[in-house]
């Protein structure tokens, strides 16, 4: 059930998913911590105009307002179903809390409910009144799909959108409907390009593998009725808030015993105003 959820890199609920490294500072007294607990219960009871508002004025602006804050969450499915913080690092200036947290949310990799536990952390700058919420490991903006299109037996579905600050990444099922195997190698030819005219070219970063899928960057060998879901980011600006329709052209995939590759467009990914 992980390895279906860690498809979905860009999904809100793994900005760290592993416990820290060293030891932890207890969890002190005060106004920041009071903060924090309103920022995760207001996640947690879905309130996200309340937890938005406990934003510092940086992470507002990248947000722009609650309901694109909101639509990652909406996106993944998600759910805080408890949570307790389990330590700080940092001081009065500026304090990261790490919250022990089970999740519901949607896998990716099959659509179905799943939950894990995971370990994120919240920032919190200032103390006293002006003490503020840092909280920018997030998309700005988000959106489930469930677009689809096929060629030589492959159908490939992209599930959800997200923008971030340089980079839109795609959550992408590929499905292989056909006999023998097919060969995947998106990260040769795939582009996705909007209804303006705009390239947003593949992000290629074998060397962190940031923003970068490593398995379908590699390339996949996919067997007959298997599924593989991954993670597709193209370099974009930051992008205003207007409706856009993209398609995103994969390419090239080969299947066994054919002549030559093929491309598959996936058209009509329309992103709402």
């Amino acid at each position: 059930m992980l390895r279906g959820i860690a498809a979905a890199a860009a999904a809100v609920v793994l900005l760290a998913a592993a416990a820290p490294g060293r030891t932890l500072d207890p969890v002190p007294n005060g106004a920041q911590t009071t903060l924090v607990r309103r920022y995760v219960d207001a996640l947690a009871a879905q309130r996200y105009a309340a937890a938005y508002a406990l934003l510092d004025a940086p992470a507002r602006a990248y947000f722009r307002n609650a309901r694109n804050f909101a639509s990652a969450f909406v996106a993944d499915g998600f759910a805080i179903a408890s949570y307790t913080l389990v330590g700080t690092r940092g001081d009065a200036r500026f304090r990261v809390y790490f919250a022990r947290e089970a999740i519901r949310l949607r896998d990716p990799a099959t659509d179905a409910p799943a939950t894990a536990r995971v370990v994120v952390p919240y920032g919190v700058i200032g103390n006293g009144a002006a003490a503020r919420i840092k909280d920018l490991g997030r998309p700005w903006r988000a959106y489930a799909t469930a677009v689809s299109a096929s060629a030589s037996g492959l159908r490939v579905t992209v599930k959800k959108v997200s923008f971030y600050q340089h980079a839109i990444a795609c959550v992408v099922t590929f499905a292989n409907l056909g006999d023998g195997f097919v060969t995947l190698l998106p990260y040769d030819r795939s582009v996705l390009r909007d209804d303006a005219g705009r390239v947003y070219p593949l992000i290629r970063n074998p060397r962190t593998w940031q923003d970068t899928d490593r398995r379908l960057f590699l390339g996949v060998h996919l067997a007959a009725d298997a599924q593989i879901t991954g993670v597709l980011s193209f370099a974009s600006p930051r992008l205003d808030d207007r409706a856009r329709r993209f398609t995103l052209t994969l390419a090239p995939n080969l299947r066994d015993g054919a002549d030559a590759p093929f491309a598959l467009d996936v058209a009509g990914l329309a992103a709402p105003a």
